[in-house]
């Protein structure tokens, strides 16, 4: 069982700066669904703490899991001491035995999209499962690459794609990103490229890495869903309660048990 794609190096050094889900609106979504189903929650690939860091702030019992142990260091930092409520583990989203059940399952980010391979996303899947309480649910999000499907093009060249600001010693990070899709298996390839510059523009620092993500249809994800053992699916469309997910980028799976 091959590891799926894990952060480290610059990229998590400059995750929160330069990542596109470092401004993602996804947070009010997952809120207004956890005040429906309170309880105790377990975040899968929490990463950095982007979703798991304002929930332990408003003093949310959270559990937070993630295979890199650089971002979970980032997110330990950003906890901060007097964080009783927040516990961090490092794990395998395939495979993981916390000995506890949760109200909620929070999957943020598309991380589930890591997963390539049927089996993988099926252990992840029944994990889940096995964690949640009578009446808890799962929330995962997906990406549709609906703008490079539609574009007329399977791949791009590197092209400059976001830049943090300048620190205090005249660096930033700079990312650049290609892509490359593969219709038939409804893959998608992110090409990346990080850079550490200084205030002349010289490269300090230089990393290339390559993600892929696997994207499906809602009837293809719902089926899945079902045959594992969730017996009520939710779909929404782009973080939004009242919205389709007919020709939505985002679309949401909150699955309960």
């Amino acid at each position: 069982m091959k590891a799926p794609y894990q952060y480290d190096g610059l990229e998590a050094i400059s995750y929160d700066l330069v990542d596109e889900l470092s401004d993602f609106d996804d947070y009010a979504f997952y809120r207004l669904l956890i005040e429906s189903n309170p309880g105790p929650i377990l975040d899968l690939g929490c990463g950095t703490g982007r979703i798991l860091v304002p929930l332990a702030e408003e003093g949310m019992d959270v559990i937070g899991l993630d295979a890199s142990p650089e971002m979970l260091a980032i997110c330990r930092k950003k906890l901060g001491s007097g964080s009783e409520n927040v516990r961090l583990v490092q794990g395998d989203i395939r495979r993981f035995d916390l000995n506890e059940r949760f109200s909620m399952i929070l999957i943020p980010g598309f991380s589930i999209q890591l997963l390539l391979e049927e089996d993988d996303l099926d252990a992840c899947l029944k994990a889940c499962l096995a964690h949640l309480k009578p009446g808890g649910q799962v929330i995962i999000p997906t990406y549709l690459p609906w703008e490079m499907l539609e574009s007329g093009f399977d791949r791009m060249p590197l092209e400059m794609h976001r830049e943090s600001e300048t620190d205090e010693n005249g660096q930033r990070f700079v990312a650049w990103q290609g892509w490359e899709l593969d219709r038939f298996k409804q893959r998608l390839t992110l090409k990346n490229r990080f850079q550490q510059v200084d205030s002349s523009d010289t490269v300090l620092v230089e990393e290339d890495r390559e993600m892929t993500i696997h994207w499906q249809l809602p009837y293809e994800v719902q089926s899945r869903l079902g045959q594992i053992g969730f017996s009520e699916i939710d779909v929404y469309g782009d973080f939004q309660t009242d919205k389709s997910a007919e020709n939505s980028e985002s679309i949401i799976y909150v699955a309960k048990i």
